[in-house]
Order: structure tokens, then sequence, then C-alpha cells
């Protein structure tokens, strides 16, 4: 009888062992969604011949170029302590490169000739930050670019020769201009200064001329320059909400400072600032995100040359990343909810598309889930939306993700999202929130959130969680809220004041002390301090707010588990408080899992590192949620 109940306890073990095994290989590693593709940053030639990207060799991102005429591959750099970070062509043969820095590190900018690999610096290393000047143009063989060389809080104009070397100041900035423009033939003509609450747009109609001042506004109505247009060399286009509540696409007599015309709006969101043609001078289209990204075209040429893409590849989202000179050969990124999505060219004249490189060739699109727009009404009744990501299999009600919005330039759209598939490929139902506060939808939306990170945006947050949870589809018990940076803040926050409603709660770089965030601001954030003391609170005026939303000072508040992610390097964050913070919190008796990265600053940039964080993140909600 012992040896019977032995022979089906053991038989019992063994059915467990292989249940358990066989749920772990269902699930996609986690790999598959945060490794970097092998292929990024694909550029066209100006004559559409050749193409370049990078790609690893001996462990470090290089320069390969691609022959469209004989198919034929070559590497052309040879990187032995840095990656590569970005390289774009400056003519037919050239390559100009910029390597990826650490902190602390000199910034180096290169050329490379594409026929003899030859290599050379055009900038002088120093540790110094660089910003390019847009729109990026190659004219006479010289670029425009800003330093910080000579005050680490402000970044002044250079015009840079790329065969020499040599470089000569055109714009120097008295300390409060935080943006320059070129128009259409290379010349310095435009500049925006801020003083945090105001914002002026400087002009002059050559470079030997002073900026003069031509439109003034408060930051909270915007003008946002596009470029110069090519058949008026004093107007520009625009994105501007001033007199309107969306960011509507505009042309502007810069010796007026008036609006000419509005080319389109869009009556439920803000535009985006894609569709500019540095080529044509031209906005050729506009872009937008809705519940699902759209785009109107100004081009119709161009817009035959997308309707002829989607004819090959229909139903997805498309970008265009480049394009030659003579308006045939065009670069693509289409892509999925459900696809991370390939890079293609596209040849327009003889209507011939070829994949370049898939995002990620591993990943089955048929285990990812589809991502639904929803909306849901506050508690103050105002109608939000976020998106709706169910796993493949639902039965029932499930546990659930709650993703908080990651700043408020960061609003969710429509479209592949590595870390909802992944969340949703183990079992969870992934909500993603828009909150008021964020841009994207108007400025009135955007100015409900302003002062009221602690208050207004957590309680949108709370509300559509109870909306999930009236929906049947999340186990009330099961929910856990994760986000990064702000959205790890509201996680947090959301920890300490409604402990009862999350079993569990991730921050990955969230902000613990809102007196730190303003404070650890870099030099070069000096004109928009306060900016930041309007949208966020002043330290000195709000502390008493400042104290109660920190989550630092309310450990005690906190019951459920928690983890936390963060690099030491972090500029928005004093890694000696969140140790504190993650003490007060063991000493607590509180559940922490606590990853501290010590090369890694907000947001981690090593493959491994961003892998082995969301391996550990999911590890987490597993044991917690499941």
């Amino acid at each position: 009888m012992k040896k019977n109940l032995l022979f089906f306890y053991f038989i019992g073990i063994c059915i467990f062992l292989f249940a358990c095994q066989n749920k772990d290989s269902s699930r996609v590693p986690a790999e598959y969604f945060f490794h970097i593709p092998e292929k990024t940053s694909f550029r066209i030639s100006p004559n559409g011949r050749y193409i370049s990207y990078l790609k690893d060799y001996d462990g470090l991102k290089n320069i390969f170029v691609l022959d469209l005429t004989d198919q034929s591959t070559h590497r052309i750099t040879t990187a032995k302590e840095q990656d590569i970070q970005s390289a774009f062509w400056a003519n037919d043969d050239e390559l100009i490169f910029l390597m990826k820095r650490n902190l602390g590190d000199s910034l180096r900018l290169m050329v490379v000739n594409r026929n003899n690999h030859h290599v050379r610096s055009i900038l002088k290393p120093a540790v110094i930050k660089m910003r390019w000047v847009g729109p990026i143009q190659v004219i006479n063989n010289e670029i425009l670019i800003s330093l910080n060389d000579r005050d680490s809080s402000v970044f002044d104009v250079y015009r840079l020769n790329i065969s020499t070397g040599d470089k000569s100041l055109i714009g120097r900035n008295p300390g409060n201009i935080v943006r320059w423009l070129t128009d259409y033939e290379g010349q310095l003509r435009l500049a925006m200064v801020s003083d945090g609450l105001t914002e002026t747009i400087l002009f002059r109609d050559n470079e030997e001329e002073e900026f003069h001042p031509v439109i003034n506004s408060i930051y909270r109505s915007r003008v946002q320059p596009l470029g110069f247009t090519v058949h008026n060399r004093n107007r520009i286009y625009a994105l501007s909400n001033r007199k309107r509540d969306k960011l509507a696409l505009v042309e502007i007599d810069l010796n007026t400072g008036k609006e000419i015309r509005i080319l389109f709006q869009h009556p439920e969101v803000d535009l985006n600032t894609e569709g500019y043609s540095k080529q044509t001078g031209q906005m050729e289209f506009v872009e937008y995100d809705d519940q699902r990204p759209g785009r109107h075209f100004l081009n119709h040429r161009l817009e035959d040359v997308f309707l002829k893409i989607n004819n090959k590849i229909p139903n997805c989202s498309i970008k265009m990343i480049g394009r030659d000179s003579v308006f045939s050969g065009f670069l693509i990124h289409a892509s999925l909810d459900i696809d991370a999505g390939s890079t293609y060219y596209y040849n327009y004249k003889e209507d011939r598309l070829l994949k370049l490189s898939d995002e990620n060739p591993k990943l089955d699109s048929s285990l990812l889930a589809p991502m639904k727009p929803i909306s849901f009404s506050t508690r103050d009744g105002i109608r939000l939306s976020g998106y709706l990501t169910l796993p493949k299999k639902v039965t029932g009600k499930m546990p659930a993700i709650v993703i908080a919005p990651e700043g408020i330039n960061a609003r969710s759209v429509w479209g592949y999202n590595p870390e909802v598939q992944f969340l949703a490929s183990r079992g969870y139902v992934v909500l993603q929130v828009n909150t008021r506060g964020l841009t994207g939808f108007g400025k009135e939306r955007w100015f409900e959130g302003f002062k009221k990170w602690g208050t207004t945006i957590q309680n949108d947050i709370t509300d559509a969680t109870t909306w999930l949870i009236k929906e049947g589809v999340a186990d009330s018990s099961k929910i856990g809220i994760y986000g990064f940076s702000l959205g790890g803040y509201s996680a947090l926050h959301s920890s300490c004041y409604k402990p009862n409603l999350y079993a569990c709660a991730a921050s990955y770089s969230g902000i613990t002390n809102l007196f730190t965030y303003l404070k650890e601001a870099p030099p070069y954030y000096e004109p928009y301090r306060q900016m930041f003391y309007e949208m966020v609170g002043d330290p000195v005026k709000d502390s008493e707010y400042f104290r109660k939303h920190s989550p630092i000072f309310h450990a005690d508040k906190i019951k459920h588990p928690i983890f936390i992610a963060q690099g030491s390097r972090d500029s928005r964050n004093n890694v000696n408080e969140t140790n504190q913070f993650v003490k007060d919190l063991r000493n607590k008796g509180v559940p922490v899992t606590y990853m501290l990265k010590n090369e890694e600053g907000h947001e981690f940039e090593n493959e491994k590192n961003k892998i082995s964080l969301y391996m550990e993140l999911a590890s987490f909600f597993d044991k917690y949620l499941q």
C-alpha cells in the first residue's frame, strides 16, 4: 500500500513539475522584447545609391554601408572603445558620426569616407555637450552645431567646416536662448528665448544683423517653429495654440509676427512635429495621435508614395525615416501594435520594396495581444483616454497591471510597446492611462495637471483602476501599479495613499522626492526653472505640498510589496535618498525588491541591464499577483 502511495505521489510531483516547466516554456523570453535590434539608424545617401546603418562589430556599434546597385555590404568603421551613437550622410562619399559617451567622456565628432574608410576628427575632443541646429544640413561643406564650451549653462552656435575642422561663432547665446533655427539656405536667422514663463521668437534678415523680437507669448500658449518656407524667406511653418486650445499647423510672417493661414488642425488632439522637409522647404504632411495615429497630407505626390507602400504592406503604421534628393528612394519603418516592425527601402520610380531589417525577428506576432483604445469618466466628470491590452487567453477576471504616464510629454499612443506586450505575454491585463497634465490633448487638459502631480493626476489613475475593476476583466485583489520616472512616482504615491487598491507597486527610476527632482536639474535647464515651478510647484512656497506628496517622507504608509530599480548616475534621483527610502521600508517590514545599477542613469541603456530589469520586474509581479 505504501509503495502504491509513493508511486502516485511521485507521478503527481512529475506532473506538477512538467506543468510548471510547460508554463515557463510557453512564456516569451524577455530578451525577445528588450534586445537592441541588430541594425539601427538607417540613412540614405543624397544620390539614393547607398544606405548606411549601425551594426555590432566585435561588440561595438559600427557603420555599415549597403550599395543598392549590387546589394554588397561593407563595414567602414572600426570603433574599438565606444559605440558609434549616430551617423548621417554629409555627401555621397562621407558620413558624419558621433561617438557614444559615458559620464565625463569627451565629445567626439568624426567623419568617415565611404571609399577608403579614412576617419578624421572634425571637432577637438572636449568634455562638453553638443546639440544639432536644425534642420541639419551640410551646405558648402559646413554644418551648424551648438556647444556649451564657453559656459556650461548656455549653448552658442558655430559653423563647422567638416573638411578642415575650423569653426566660427555665428550665434552667441546671452544665456536665455533655448533653441536656434536655420532657414532653407542654412543661414542662422531664428532663435527662441525663454525666461521660464514667457517665450520670445527672435528673427533677423541675415547673419550680419542683430536678432530682434517678433513674437512674444507665455509658455502656456506655444508657437513652435518647424522650418522656413521655400516660397517666402521671411515666413515659417509652425505649430501654434495661440487663441486656440489645440496645436494647429500655421504659416507665420516673421516681418509682422502674425499668422497668415491655418494649414491644418485636428478637433481632438494636438498635431505632432513631423512633416517638414529640409529638402523642399515645404510642409508635406502632418501627423497626430488620436485613438490611433493619423496623417494629413499636404503633398499629393508624397501621399501617392505612402499609398503605394500601404498597398504592399497593408494596415501598418508607417513612419518615414529619410529619402534621397531626387524623390526616388525612401526609407520607412512599418509596425503594428502586435509587431515591433521592420525597416524598408522603397523605390518610388520602380515601385519596389526591399526589407532591410526586422526589429524583433524572434518575436512571433501571433503570441502578442492587440491594444484597444478605451475611455473612462473621472470622479469629476472628465472623459479621459487610455489603452487596454488583454492577454491572448483571457479566462475570467485576470491579474492586472496599471501603467502610469512617464512624463508630461509622454502620453500613451497606439502602437507596439515592448513593456506592454511583455507583461501581457505573461498573462496580465495591462491598462495605460492618459491622465490630465499631459501634453497632446490641448492646453486646457495640460493646465489641469499643474501643481497637481500629487492630487488630480493620482486621482485620475485611481479612477482608471476603478473603471478597470468595474469592467470585470481585472481581479480586484490582484492589481499592481507600475511606472517609469513620473510613472514610478505615481506608483509609489499610490502605495502611500491607496495601499488597499493595489497588491503591489513597481517604480523604475521613479521620483521619490519632489524637492530633489527640481534641485538636481542640470545647469542648461535653468531657463525653464520658473516654468517647472509653475507646473510642479515651488520648493519654497509649496514646501508643505511637496512634503505631503513626496513618497520618501511617507514610507510608514506603505504596506504592500515594492519593487524599485534605479541607476546610481540618475541625475533626477539622489541615490543616497533612494537607499534610505529602501532601508526605511525594510525596517518597517515591507517586502522590497531593489535593483541598483551603478553604471546606469535615469534610463537603463546597457542591453543586459535592461533585460535583467524586466526579468526581475516580471518575477516580482508573478510573485505577488499570480
